[in-house]
């Protein structure tokens, strides 16, 4: 063999040497990686959250671009420790494939946690990635709920019940947002709906009781409030609401049965109060309507329809002077409330919201 060829072969052999030796480093590099990895996935299986906990942080430590190990690691995290799970998916990028679990998973710690900044805020994120989804749209739509945003709510719980409206809870959140929206005639056909999809929603019969009687359906507004009671005779709303539902089918009498039943399991309930009052008023009985109204006055008279009924007890029982009073403070409620330009606060007394 010439030099060449030799110092050739030589270099080959070197090169060779050097690439078994990298590789095998490589390989042993890859093994234990992996093995780290599993071990960890392991612990978390047999409850060992501690340990796998150390070993997801040890991989971290070592291999921070993983953000797939990352989202596991924050989903782990979840249960355990929700602050320590934000800080680790929080480091996902938004260029990641799994950037949009991880705010989903943020979305989820948030909702639970009642931090309704953080979970708005990430709700927001996925509804931009996942326009489309039901569970983004529905939990945007309770979020608006719950801080009083019945406006913005709306669109948002409608588009839910488009996009699965299989889900009979959310067409009774519909309901519900209506009703905060001065639109209780609108609340039947989602609480029918609600109905169709789940014949025994307590809730969903409870709410059509009320609206079917604000739109005038007094026959099925009772059958609904019956089918109530049977189930739940306690209801005191629901009573209260056949109370009304049979005075204004001019069924005094039984209406006066079904709101002194109400009483007798809750006699300081002022809406209850303020029905006996009314049929009172019905009957004539306008001295016992103002002693029935009269010794709750110091507690409830912020509220516009307990002022109209005593008003109305005071003036029928020749209390002029009074009534007139009582109507100037309704009136000066009433300009409070439109100062404030919050439609919600107008609803009536006895929404069932």
């Amino acid at each position: 063999m010439t030099p060449s060829l030799k110092k050739c072969s030589f270099w080959i052999c070197a090169a060779l040497i050097a690439f078994f030796a990298v590789g095998g480093a490589f390989i042993g590099f890859r093994s234990s990686r992996s093995n780290q990895l599993e071990q960890a996935r392991e612990d978390a299986v047999r409850g060992a959250w501690y340990k796998a906990s150390k070993q997801y942080r040890s991989f971290l430590d070592e291999f921070p671009e993983d953000h797939g190990v990352r989202l596991e690691f924050g989903e782990l995290l979840k249960p355990m420790n929700s602050e320590a799970a934000l800080k680790e998916l929080f480091k996902i990028p938004p260029s990641t494939p799994e950037y949009p679990e991880a705010i989903r998973h943020i979305a989820y710690i948030a909702v639970v946690g009642q931090q309704d900044d953080l979970a708005e805020n990430a709700l927001r994120k996925l509804d931009q990635i996942c326009p489309d989804d039901a569970g983004v749209a529905l939990s945007l739509a309770e979020l608006c709920y719950r801080s009083k945003r019945y406006a913005e709510s709306l669109p948002r719980v409608e588009q839910a019940a488009r996009l699965q409206p299989d889900r009979a809870q959310t067409w009774l959140l519909l309901a519900e947002v209506l009703d905060h929206l001065k639109r209780p005639g609108d609340m039947l056909q989602p609480l029918r709906k609600a109905i169709q999809l789940d014949s025994d929603l307590y809730p969903a019969h409870a709410n059509l009781a009320y609206a079917l009687r604000f739109s005038g359906l007094l026959e099925e507004a009772e059958a609904e409030a019956g089918w109530c009671l049977a189930r739940q005779p306690e209801d005191i709303l629901v009573r209260r609401w056949l109370a009304m539902i049979l005075r204004d089918r001019g069924q005094y009498d039984d209406a006066m049965k079904e709101i002194r039943l109400a009483i007798a399991r809750s006699p300081t309930d002022v809406d209850c109060r303020i029905v006996e009052a009314e049929l009172l008023l019905f009957r004539g009985d306008a001295e016992e309507a103002y002693n029935v109204l009269m010794p709750l006055y110091r507690v409830h008279s912020n509220r516009r329809d307990f002022l109209s009924c005593l008003a109305s007890a005071a003036a029928t029982s020749g209390r002029r002077e009074e009534s007139r009073r009582y109507r100037q403070e309704i009136a000066h409620i009433i300009e409070e409330l439109a100062a404030q330009k919050d439609p919600s606060l107008l609803v009536p007394e006895d929404s069932p919201n």
